[in-house]
């Protein structure tokens, strides 16, 4: 099967040709507009500009303030939008790839410990009860002994009523 090339003759994705704040934009305006809410109507409630609003939607930092601002807006939209606002943070950062790949394999390794784990649990049981058992044997011949004994506390007791 034959690859299909780009006119402009790279084969990255659009989402990886965007910036970070582009991304973050396309992801605040599809959160409003999945919410039925216009720009008008989040720049109003938000007391945000709406050239600035849009400016941050479409990604064109050179509109915007300063990177404080832009994130202390997009935390405030976002929350506004009930999004979760530590992923956008994180998006607007941008992503480690590196880091990723390193989380992944840190999960494999904890998923392969988890499987061994739940290997021994049967063994675990078995063990605990054999233990169990034997601790509960002498417990039990103490107190068989202590029934059979004449100078148990009973006989005592008895014999310190019968002298008063």
């Amino acid at each position: 099967m034959d690859l299909i090339e780009n006119p402009s003759g790279n084969d990255l994705n659009q989402d990886e040709i965007k910036t970070p704040l582009q991304k973050v934009g396309s992801f605040l305006r599809e959160g409003r507009q999945s919410r039925n809410i216009s720009v008008e109507d989040l720049s109003n409630s938000l007391r945000i500009g709406k050239e600035q609003l849009e400016a941050l939607e479409n990604g064109q930092e050179n509109s915007l303030p300063e990177k404080v601002f832009i994130k202390a807006m997009i935390r405030r939209i976002s929350d506004k939008l009930g999004l979760d606002t530590t992923f956008v943070l994180k998006e607007l950062q941008g992503r480690d790839i590196k880091v990723k790949i390193n989380n992944l394999y840190e999960r494999k390794q904890s998923e392969q410990q988890k499987k061994d784990y739940k290997i021994l649990f049967p063994w675990i049981i078995i063990i605990s009860g054999l233990l169990g058992l034997f601790c509960s044997i002498p417990v039990i011949n103490y107190f068989k002994n202590l029934d059979s004994n004449p100078n148990s506390k009973t006989t005592i007791s008895k014999q310190i009523t019968l002298e008063k």
